[in-house]
């Protein structure tokens, strides 16, 4: 059997009791007595009553009609198994360590991470409360209202709108809500009801009905139904056989509940509250709304509902928080209209434009009776002034005929005298028409001096600075603007402070729950209502579910609000008429890195060559082989490096980016994959920004593998370019510096755009032969080029050098010529580099060591380039690139300080170079273990 057994876990000290309840439990000969008594109590051996337990067991204390005794453990015994229900700590019990208590300790086991944990589910079934709201947006933002109040498992959504983008949402159109949660709970959604039309509370429609069941029905006011038809089929969204409309105080059923609309008052027609009826209570939701007591339509708040919800009870109300902050009560529209009408009056022999809120119907209807006594024509120029007033027209609550209105194109026809211009662009948006009057650049609607511009509007919370920007643009363009709070403009349509106060003590409700608002909103709204009387009270965010319990016996009694679980509601996004996702897939966070860190962009053309070396001769062998060690690392490839949203410093950025990148892709290895080399230099250029400007800036680095050949072309591998070669084609302009090639036979030359803020040269890695392209065949000639400075220090040293290398280039060519049927028999045998020669290598150690000198003796400290260095072995018939001259130099010097420890050691090693780098390393002032021959291979 199931019951109850009070078990005293410690060594009582009471009476003659001196057992534990545990040894008793393992007692066969109390099961008699067990099964006699719902609720057993165990003391020392005993068992019996709940008084005789409250005698004998000093751990109950003095609190012995308290449900559970202080001091006791609770079990539930069920065919002979045990289970611990709970212990209450009492007086005797402080003493006992934390252990013993049975609460785990360390990360992810204190009690708050245990309410996370259960909170991380939502509560479903027949358990728990029956009623059940869960926001999806609405609570914490201003806009994208969108709630689910159920009863148990069945729902139904309130309201599917947008909330506009704030300033960090870059290129964003609309924030929408999590339409993949709503997709998931699609067969838990019965219908959808709207409040009103407006864009918080409808925007986001044709998106949510996708996500909806097919069959699961619409329900709306016959004007925010016309609103909802024209858009849902700009979207090309069917909706046969599931809109429905309704009226006021006609009650209806959706889903779990029957549904009351009662008639608010607000700044648009049509605007409705819900009262939710069904078994386990009464649910009102207010909508938007405020308290008018003589609107220009004539529908007035309903009060009396209010009072007759009141004498029924009311389990929960949910009321808009949006003005809570402000004292006192709203004014009503028909003072505005007054107001408008003096104004529109008083520019007599002047052009009145006025901007507002284009869903503001009401407001729309007092502008045509002022444009009516003050003998003007009303001119609207905005498509969305008309799709509000024709949609109120459609559904017979249009305050005037829309076709009375003067056509935008046909303004010329009238003096401006007798005209009141109605625009949208209140909040300044960019393609809005006062916006672009304001900048010059409207078709319709060009600005006067004579103008009088009326701002019927309130500027949104982030449009501030755009809207003030605005109107300084039309101020310095002449017209008169009025636009002040005391002209009584505008007013609001959501309550005040007065207003709030007034309903919810006229509804007084068991449960009061702010919505609509910033958080700080909903909290104030929460103290107003406790301030009111209300006794259960609760501010939640989106994605939690809240539970309410039902009345008991009929009282306005409840045990209060209940946390049923979370849900992470994931923002959407829309920027444009078809991207849609999340900020991961509309990559925002990259967005707003790129505008303020930059980005620098890469392309990395990779040359692989399939030379091999020749290192027949014993004397050079052990040489050859520490070159080609060495030949190893420093990586062919052309870097083209452009940036954007970054600082260059006139260039100089750009300048360290590329001197970076050639470093960098010295010490790649040849073989290097291009995945490699990628991310290699995209962090080396990401830390050259970082270190120049303090950005951290975006880095796309695209390496390709280039089908050319390093060095001579393939497709004539006989022929040696020559440095006449070179510089025949090629023209510099020394004002700006720039390289200018000739353009391909039989084509025009294609205009090259060009990016001030990008560099393009060649790493000094590459070869600096350059392959012969036909332009038939690749459209575009092309050269590899040194950088544009490095080209002006060496030219003057090219020229005189050029006499001399065309005789040793032409014997090479007549070498070539002799050769050229053998190399035809074998086009696929690997080309070979030359070896180094025992007079070149000399040659090369004489140059450097020569070239040193000088630049010391200017008072340079900087060391000869490796384009300088193999410029002038060309000038002295040595053919040479600057990487085989800096390749064979760290060998030389790896060879030789070798060759010193080994002297060191007491060999007698002898070198062919050694005499002579002995010399040139002097010459530079630097020991055999100054510098290490990688770091001197790169200079």
């Amino acid at each position: 059997m199931d019951s109850l057994l009070w078990v005293c876990p410690q060594e009582c000290v009471a009476g003659n009791i001196s057992n534990k309840g545990e040894r008793v439990l393992r007692n066969g000969d109390h099961a008699a007595a067990r099964s006699r008594l719902g609720s057993q109590f165990v003391v020392g051996g005993r068992v019996g009553s709940r008084s005789l337990f409250s005698r004998h067991c000093g751990c109950w204390g003095s609190s012995s009609s308290s449900s559970s005794p202080p001091g006791v453990q609770i079990w539930r015994t069920q065919n002979g198994s045990r289970q611990a229900v709970s212990i209450r700590a009492g007086p005797q019990m402080a003493h006992r360590s934390r252990r013993h208590t049975g609460r785990h300790e360390g990360p992810g086991h204190s009690k708050d991470d245990a309410v996370q944990r259960k909170m991380k589910v939502f509560h479903e079934g027949r358990d728990g409360p029956p009623l059940r709201i869960l926001p999806i947006g609405g609570l914490g933002e201003i806009g994208m209202n969108c709630m689910l109040v159920g009863n148990y498992d069945r729902y139904i959504m309130i309201d599917a709108g947008l909330m506009f983008p704030d300033y960090d949402d870059l290129g964003i159109q609309k924030v929408l809500p999590d339409t993949g949660f709503i997709r998931r709970w699609r067969d838990k959604i019965e219908a959808v009801i709207i409040t009103h039309g407006h864009e918080d509370h409808i925007g986001a429609l044709p998106w949510v009905v996708p996500a909806l069941d097919p069959k699961t029905p619409i329900y709306a006011t016959g004007f925010t139904m016309q609103l909802i038809k024209k858009r849902l089929k700009e979207f090309n969204i069917p909706s046969e056989g599931r809109l429905r409309t309704f009226s006021m105080r006609s009650r209806f059923n959706a889903g779990p509940f029957e549904l009351e609309p009662i008639r608010v008052t607000h700044s648009i027609p049509d605007c409705c509250g819900l009262v939710m009826r069904c078994a386990d209570g009464i649910i009102f939701h207010t909508g938007d709304w405020k308290i008018d007591e003589s609107p220009v339509d004539g529908n007035v708040f309903d009060r009396t509902a209010l009072e007759q919800l009141q004498k029924e009870g009311v389990t929960l109300m949910m009321s808009d928080s949006t003005n809570v902050l402000s004292p006192g009560r709203t004014k009503s529209e028909a003072d505005v209209a007054e107001a408008m009408m003096r104004k529109i009056m008083a520019a007599k022999g002047r052009r009145v434009i006025t901007t507002q809120f284009a869903s503001n119907v009401h407001r729309l209807g007092c502008l045509n009776a002022a444009a009516e006594v003050s003998g003007r024509k009303l001119v609207f120029i905005g498509l969305s002034l008309r799709t509000y007033l024709e949609a109120a027209w459609r559904d017979g609550q249009a305050p005037f005929d829309p076709s009375i209105l003067v056509k935008a194109e046909d303004m010329d026809a009238y003096a401006p005298k007798d005209l009141l211009v109605v625009t949208t662009g209140s909040q300044a948006e960019p393609r809005a028409a006062l916006n672009l009057a304001s900048l010059g650049t409207s078709r319709l609607l060009k600005l006067q001096k004579e103008d009088v511009v009326l701002y019927s509007a309130k500027m949104i919370p982030g449009n501030e600075t755009r809207v003030v920007k605005m109107m300084n643009r039309i101020a310095e363009l002449g017209p008169t603007i009025t636009m002040g709070r005391g002209d009584n403009l505008h007013t609001s349509g959501h309550a005040y402070r007065g207003e709030l106060e007034e309903v919810l003590r006229l509804v007084k409700p068991q449960h009061f729950l702010p919505v609509h608002g910033e958080f700080a909103f909903l909290k104030e709204h929460e103290l107003l209502g406790k301030a009111s009387g209300i006794r259960h009270t609760a501010v939640i965010k989106n994605g939690e579910m809240l539970g309410v319990a039902p009345l008991r016996n009929g009282r306005v009694l409840s045990s209060g609000f209940s946390l049923l679980g979370r849900e992470k509601m994931k923002l959407m996004y829309n920027d444009g008429d078809r991207a849609f996702g999340t900020a991961t897939d509309l990559c925002l966070q990259e967005r707003m890195k790129i505008a303020l860190e930059g980005i620098v962009i890469a392309s990395v053309e990779v040359m692989r060559g399939d030379e091999s070396p020749l290192s027949k001769d014993e004397d050079e062998e052990e040489l050859q082989e520490e070159q080609d060690e060495a030949d190893e690392y420093g990586l062919q490839a052309r870097v083209r490096i452009t940036t954007r949203c970054l600082w260059t410093d006139n260039g100089k950025l750009l300048e360290a980016l590329q001197k970076a990148a050639d470093l960098a892709l010295v010490s790649c290895p040849k073989g290097a994959r291009l995945s490699m080399v990628e991310r290699h230099l995209g962090a080396v250029l990401r830390k050259v920004v970082q270190k120049y400007s303090n950005r951290r800036p975006e880095v796309i680095v695209i390496a390709t593998d280039s089908s050319e050949a390093v060095g001579v072309n393939k497709r004539t591998p006989q022929r040696h370019q020559t440095p006449r070669d070179i510089w025949s084609g090629f023209s510099i302009d020394s004002k700006v510096g720039s390289i200018e090639g000739p353009a391909p036979r039989d084509e025009v030359r294609p205009a090259v755009e060009t990016i001030p803020s990008s560099v393009e040269s060649a790493s000094p890695s590459v070869v600096r032969e350059i392959p012969a392209v036909d332009p038939i065949e690749d459209g575009v000639q092309f050269v590899t080029a040194p950088a544009v400075e490095a080209i002006s220090a060496v030219k003057n040293v090219a020229v005189k050098a050029i006499s001399a290398v065309e005789s040793v280039v032409s014997n090479d060519d007549e070498e070539a010529s002799m050769t050229g049927k053998n190399q035809e028999e074998a086009p696929s045998s690997p080309k070979r580099r030359q070896k180094w020669r025992l007079d070149e290598t000399h040659k090369l150690i004489e140059v450097r060591s020569v070239m040193t000198t000088q630049l010391r003796k200017d008072g340079s400290k900087k060391k000869p380039t490796w384009k300088d260095v193999a410029v002038t072995l060309a000038g002295l018939g040595f053919n040479r690139s600057p990487e085989q001259c800096s390749s064979m130099w760290s060998s030389l010097v790896k060879k030789y300080e070798a060759v010193v420890e080994e002297r060191k050691a007491g060999a007698l090693k002898e070198w062919t170079y050694f005499e002579t780098m002995k010399a040139a390393l002097s010459k530079q002032g630097k020991s055999k273990s100054s510098k290490s021959p990688v770091a001197a291979s790169t200079r």
